[in-house]
């Protein structure tokens, strides 16, 4: 499954008609990510405008907001092959991408919610970040999942690679390795330790989208409906 995610990410900056390093943002309407899947309910909006409903194929441009539902799932991929995002229900998120030179500098802002993610690692030169509440998470290549509860409280952990973890007052938290876990509270109490068998569950949860599929035959013929599994 991950190696055609991997393909999947190459070959989308070639099916949009440019090579990565080409988006711009903010100025013009090239998107940032696209929406590739879509479970149930998903909505997403611009800047000071209403929710609508999201559609699988949707381009989310700079700044653009995303919002799941109960049961409802979103699989994000940014369109200069760097990462996929598996937004998982009640998440509310935001995309952002910076072009300097001919680099993207991507920020994730998450409010709320869990996400699984796969990033490839990224030049020297390129950021790519994940935005809370509470804390900002600097990443080159990984893979793992975050997590932004009701209270605010985060919990960040690691498959692979490695993050760089402030504050968002900007104070140096510490370096978060593989298989390991980071928490912080609305509070600013801060640790890092070895993954649990628990964080691990939630790491497997976050990075599968958990669906099914049911045939109903109708008068006009079968269709196929997808939803939401809790089964892992």
């Amino acid at each position: 499954m991950r190696a055609k995610n991997l393909i999947l990410i190459c070959i989308l900056p070639f099916l949009f008609g440019f090579q990565p390093g080409q988006i711009n943002s903010g100025g013009d309407d090239t998107p940032v990510a696209l929406v590739k899947k879509i479970v149930k309910d998903v909505t997403y909006r611009k800047s000071g405008s209403d929710w609508e409903e999201a559609k699988t194929g949707l381009p989310l441009r700079n700044g653009e907001e995303v919002r799941t539902g109960a049961k409802s799932l979103a699989l994000i991929l940014f369109t200069d092959g760097s990462g996929i995002l598996r937004v998982k229900e009640n998440a509310i998120l935001n995309i952002y991408g910076d072009k300097n030179a001919k680099k993207l500098n991507k920020n994730t802002v998450v409010n709320q919610g869990l996400i699984g993610f796969e990033v490839n690692k990224q030049s020297e030169d390129e950021e790519f970040k994940f935005t809370t509440p509470t804390a900002v998470a600097s990443i080159r290549g990984t893979a793992g999942f975050l997590e932004v509860d009701g209270e605010k409280n985060l919990t960040f952990s690691l498959e692979t690679g490695a993050a760089e973890l402030t504050s968002t007052s900007g104070q140096k938290l510490g370096t978060v390795t593989a298989g390991n876990t980071a928490r912080m509270d609305d509070k600013g109490n801060f640790n890092i330790t070895q993954s649990t068998e628990a964080d691990k569950a939630k790491g497997r949860q976050a990075r599968t989208l958990n669906t099914k599929k049911v045939t109903i035959m109708t008068n006009k013929g079968a269709v196929v409906i997808e939803y939401y599994s809790s089964e892992k």
